[in-house]
């Protein structure tokens, strides 16, 4: 119970005294700026004396009690360290509140950044902050009160004026994407009114003319569908050197045989820098159509392919000349392809080293030139591959050093296969080797081409001279195609061995 009332006690005079200072500091408020004998102007000073660091400006009509606690607040040592502590004066919350409530002081040493007169602060933390602990530190971070205003409404006006302009180019932009998808919708409207011009086969362009048999196939089998575009068939593309695709779709365009698909997407534009309201696409993303019906596109691969078997003159055979090199650089750059695919799927090393890959193509073309197979040559690349894993696991050695000798293995198998006339299976490409999409139609055409001119199928031919020629209704003599009865003999390297490795 005595306890009780003990605590009792405490707390009515804890309250007590709260309200006491409580009230001095609403009765200092009160008297300031009131009643007769008040001071008009407000009281400065300055410390400490003779070398001020500090000036000190207590408002006019502060009552004695505030004026005290101000100067003793504010006052300064001569080494600019504060004269006494808060607490000292008195009770440190009224002190401070009193003292802060009405004055404040000017940092003699401390200019502003922008304006150059001293920071005005409200307490000692502040002036501490901003001028060190002996208030003599120079400024170069901190404003004034009245500059910092200034600079909060810049910074206010700036960002208003950000987000209007943001506002406005979001406005510009999607006027402007309204108006590519108007010109864009007027683009595509007018390719799909495109129909074939007679007489506009590209002969002059073998690798066009070998591209659009391979864009008929491709139609053939899914019909109904738009071509894909370079991007959509990746790095492989269509014959597997992406420049040579682009430029022999242009071929197709210029000679409108191909027009863009309904469904090409409208990253595809871009507007002409000459003109704003017209429109240029990137060949590489645009997807395609075969332009004329089923007969027009049959009748037109028809010429084409004609061209290629029986036309003669220079530029007829200088085309089929591009053409059997384009499908080498297919074949070849195809297995390397598959061999790089090989190391990184399925052993996780990288690719063949790029010093060693030109001495890789050149040893992938001797195996096509020597008369082996695609098929053959992804057995021989595999092989190279496995052996290559299994020397790196007995010589523990990096993954680098067993990639580099997979060309040396690869070169090794061949001649090893050649001298020994070891049958070589063909092995199928795995699901994940992409080949270029043109491949297939450039291999038939090629062997094709090779087929009307092969000595053992010109003598077994009935219909022709031992020239390969034959006679035609229009008079002239004309390359003939041969019936397909009539097989072609292969040369191929001596199989009178059995492969053992």
């Amino acid at each position: 119970m005595k306890d009780a009332i003990t605590f009792r006690i405490a707390v009515e005079e804890d309250l007590v005294g709260k309200r006491d200072r409580r009230r001095k500091r609403e009765q200092a408020v009160k008297e300031s700026g009131k009643g007769p004998g008040k001071e008009s102007s407000p009281l400065v000073l300055e410390f400490p004396s003779g070398a001020p660091r500090i000036r000190v400006v207590i408002a006019a009509g502060q009552p004695p009690l505030a004026q005290q606690y101000a100067k003793l607040y504010w006052e300064l040592a001569a080494d600019g360290t504060w004269s006494r502590t808060v607490a000292s004066i008195g009770d440190q919350q009224d002190v401070a509140a009193v003292a802060t409530g009405g004055s404040h002081a000017l940092l003699l040493k401390a200019l502003c950044t922008r304006c150059a007169k001293p920071i005005r602060v409200a307490n000692r933390s502040w002036a501490v902050k901003v001028a060190g602990k002996f208030l003599d530190r120079p400024n170069t971070r901190y404003l004034c009160p009245e500059c910092g205003e200034v600079q909060r409404q810049e910074q206010q006006q700036e960002k208003q004026r950000r987000l209007e302009a943001a506002r406005a180019e979001r406005e510009r932009r999607r006027k402007r994407e309204e108006e590519e998808g108007a010109l864009i919708t007027e683009v595509l409207a007018l390719e799909a009114a495109k129909e074939p011009t007679a007489g506009r086969v590209p002969y002059e362009s073998p690798s066009a003319l070998a591209l659009y048999l391979a864009m008929a196939d491709r139609v053939a089998c899914r019909p109904g569908e738009s071509l894909p575009g370079l991007t959509d068939l990746g790095a492989a593309g269509w014959s597997g050197n992406l420049p040579l695709d682009e430029a022999a779709l242009l071929d197709l365009y210029d000679a409108q045989l191909v027009a863009l698909a309904a469904d090409t997407p409208h990253k595809a534009f871009v507007r002409t820098p000459e003109d704003d309201d017209s429109l240029s696409f990137h060949p590489a993303d645009v997807r395609w159509r075969l332009l004329g019906d089923e007969t027009c596109r049959t009748s037109t691969a028809r010429s084409i392919r004609r061209y290629f078997l029986t036309r003669p003159g220079p530029e007829a055979h200088e085309a089929r000349q591009k053409l059997a090199q384009s499908v080498e650089a297919m074949e070849i750059a195809d297995v390397i392809r598959y061999l790089d695919g090989l190391l990184t799927n399925n052993y996780r090393y990288p690719e063949v080293p790029e010093a060693r890959r030109q001495q890789l193509a050149d040893i992938v073309a001797k195996g096509f030139t020597a008369g082996y197979s695609a098929g053959q040559m992804i057995c021989f690349a595999w092989r190279a591959a496995d052996t290559a894993a299994g020397w790196k696991e007995r010589k523990s050695l990096g993954a680098p050093e067993a990639s580099a000798a997979t060309v040396t293995i690869l070169n090794s198998k061949i001649d090893q296969a050649l001298e020994a006339g070891w049958v070589v299976p063909e092995y199928a490409p795995p699901r994940w080797h992409q080949q270029p999409l043109a491949l297939g139609t450039f291999r038939e055409l090629a062997a094709a081409v090779d087929r009307v001119r092969d000595r053992a199928v010109i003598d077994a031919c009935e219909q022709c001279d031992h020239l390969g020629l034959r006679d035609t209704e229009a008079g002239p003599l004309t390359r003939c195609e041969h019936p397909l009865d009539i097989p072609r003999q292969p040369e191929a390297p001596d199989t009178s061995a059995d492969h053992q490795t």
